[in-house]
């Protein structure tokens, strides 16, 4: 049977260093060792399309950004080119100037934030297209700016919308990073976004338990990823690490088949209403705590992987390597929200195809009001932005030497039957030494001694280590 705690091995620590790692903090690292995080270069999160070298999410929430790593205090100046539009063209030119509830979408820094500009904003009639919008933002129209401090250190840039209505629309540009007479914006990757949305790119390694190519479905609405009621999928890549320990996360869930009962009825993976013959409702997986970790026929997992090839098959890897395989599954919604429907994003459309709206237009935001045959993303995305630490999942692990890691998310089986995987922004953190050191100190005991990465030493020499007598720490330099 497949085992799911880190072991010790000639890469691994133990049960020591993961017990830190609960309370430590973690410092982004992403975008120094990750290549194209969300399928384009440079940027973290997601998003829906690039075409006419600019970005743009349509019809859901999303949050797009880059962690520009040790930037020096002071007072900074981000610009974009960017405009949104709240619903529909004829709603949002009616109803969105000068509203705070329908201007959702902000650039921003760190704490800081500047609301973006309406798509209608001055104007009678607006570009309705990335061509058009192209033009506009290359004539110097829509450009937003903030003012903002900041205290050194580690600066999130970046673009965010909390979402609002149906055929909701951002586009986006030209990022610049100013302080003084100094100029940061070659610090930003693909700032212009002259390279586009790319989920084949060789960096990422795409094939699956079948031994074919999979990728991520995109552009469903809303700034995330999935995939559903679909082939087996398998997104890994190769990254080299200096000795550490690390965590890998995507905002995600799992939805173990259809949506549930509405009306006595269940409703399909991609929002089709009607009685489905399936073995068992995510309702039942919940209330019968049908969950097992090693379940490789119905779970998804994130992974990491010690060794030289990607582990097509999570099962057969971890059966055959046990040492260098680790996965975490990934928990249902109906886990995270501990069984409470209403707080369930779902991809099923407010709808019939009969024309039958559920929700009326424009009174509810983040959901789908007419029908749509192929599913949505609206509310996985708007889950992810308004509360991400909650949708968070991690898998965690400790290198005790330089190595090169697959890091990755996969499932190597289509099932159970109408089951939903979205997901969004892939992170790589690291423990850093600063928080290490409160990690050890919030213990008591005898004298012991730590190296910068939290490691606890038996006979320290020949460096600088971190020192725990009861409640008292200290850095020491020991020859």
């Amino acid at each position: 049977m497949a085992k799911f705690n880190l072991k010790r091995s000639s890469m691994l620590l133990g049960a020591a260093v993961m017990m830190l790692s609960a309370t430590a903090g973690y410092r982004d690292i992403t975008g120094q060792y990750m290549q194209n995080p969300a399928f384009l270069p440079g940027w973290q999160g997601a998003l829906t399309d690039v075409q006419w070298e600019v970005g743009e999410v349509y019809n859901g929430a999303f949050n797009l950004y880059q962690v520009l790593p040790d930037m020096p205090a002071g007072e900074y100046v981000l610009s974009a080119n960017a405009s949104y539009r709240c619903g529909n063209n004829d709603f949002a030119k009616a109803n969105q100037a000068g509203n705070p509830e329908l201007n959702t979408t902000f650039i921003y820094a760190n704490g800081n934030k500047q609301v973006v500009k309406g798509l209608f904003e001055g104007r009678e009639a607006a570009p309705n297209s990335l061509e058009e919008i192209n033009a506009a933002f290359s004539a110097g129209e829509y450009l937003n700016t903030l003012t903002f401090n900041h205290d050194g250190g580690d600066l999130v840039i970046g673009i965010c919308n909390t979402g609002c209505y149906n055929d909701e629309w951002a586009a986006f540009d030209n990022f610049t990073l100013k302080s003084g007479d100094k100029d940061y914006t070659e610090l930003i990757k693909n700032a212009n976004f002259a390279q586009g949305l790319d989920v084949k790119a060789e960096c990422w390694d795409m094939v699956n338990s079948a031994n074919s190519v999979k990728t991520p479905d995109v552009n469903k609405g809303g700034g995330v990823y999935r995939k559903t009621n679909a082939s087996p999928y398998n997104f890994g890549q190769q990254i080299e690490l200096p000795a550490g320990t690390y965590r890998f996360s995507a905002l995600t869930f799992q939805r173990y088949g259809g949506a549930g009962n509405y009306d006595g009825k269940i409703i399909t993976c991609k929002g089709q209403w009607g009685l489905t013959d399936v073995a068992k409702s995510p309702m039942q997986w919940w209330n019968d705590k049908s969950y097992a970790e090693d379940d490789f026929v119905n779970n998804a997992y994130l992974y990491v992987s010690f060794e030289a090839d990607k582990p097509t098959s999570l099962s057969t890897s971890i059966e055959m390597l046990e040492e260098n395989v680790v996965v975490t599954r990934l928990k249902g919604n109906w886990e995270i929200c501990e069984g409470d429907y209403a707080a369930m994003p779902e991809n099923e459309t407010r709808g019939t195809a009969d024309g039958v709206e559920i929700v009326p237009a424009y009174e509810v935001k983040n959901v789908v009001p007419n029908w749509c045959d192929s599913g949505m993303e609206r509310e996985s995305a708007a889950a992810f932005v308004a509360n991400p630490e909650k949708w968070r999942q991690y898998v965690e692990f400790t290198l005790e030497a330089p190595a090169k890691v697959w890091v990755g998310l996969g499932k190597d089986e289509n099932s159970p039957a109408q089951y939903w995987n979205p997901f969004a922004d892939f992170k790589l953190e690291v423990l850093d030494g600063d928080n290490a050191v409160e990690a050890i100190d919030a213990a008591n005991g005898a004298v012991e001694y730590y190296n910068l990465q939290g490691v606890r030493v038996a006979n320290p020499q020949g460096g600088i280590f971190i020192v725990r007598e009861g409640n008292k720490t200290t850095k020491k330099a020991i020859r």
